[in-house]
């Protein structure tokens, strides 16, 4: 038990330096980018923040199949017995759905209406 513990330390150390690393690069690279723009007299509308609404739409909508997965897994556990594929095959089954329901939403969200 020990020797586990001992080994994710130094994983954990390394994946939170790689975020703080990769988040530090993009942060002055986008700064470094936007005063590069200004020195030059060019406007600022490429650079325009994005809206992240589509992307919570997206996870919520995943999230909900993913639960609905779960569900659906417990269930056909009691009618099928405990087999080892019923939870993965449910879950995956219900993220994909739940991923092409969320790509219709998408769809019909995004797109201008005349």
């Amino acid at each position: 038990m020990d020797t586990v513990f001992a080994a994710a330390i130094p994983i954990t150390i390394s994946l939170t330096l790689a975020g703080f690393g990769i988040a530090y690069y993009y942060l002055t690279t986008r700064s470094r980018e936007r005063l590069a723009l200004i020195e030059k007299g060019l406007p600022l509308t490429g650079l325009q923040s994005r809206s992240y609404l589509p992307l919570l739409l997206l996870l919520g909508v995943l999230s909900v199949g993913i639960a609905a997965g779960i569900v659906a897994g417990a269930g056909l556990t009691r009618l099928v017995g405990n087999q080892s594929y019923v939870y993965p095959a449910t879950i995956f089954l219900f993220a994909g759905l739940s991923l092409v329901v969320a790509y219709y939403l998408l769809r019909s969200v995004t797109t201008p209406r005349p």
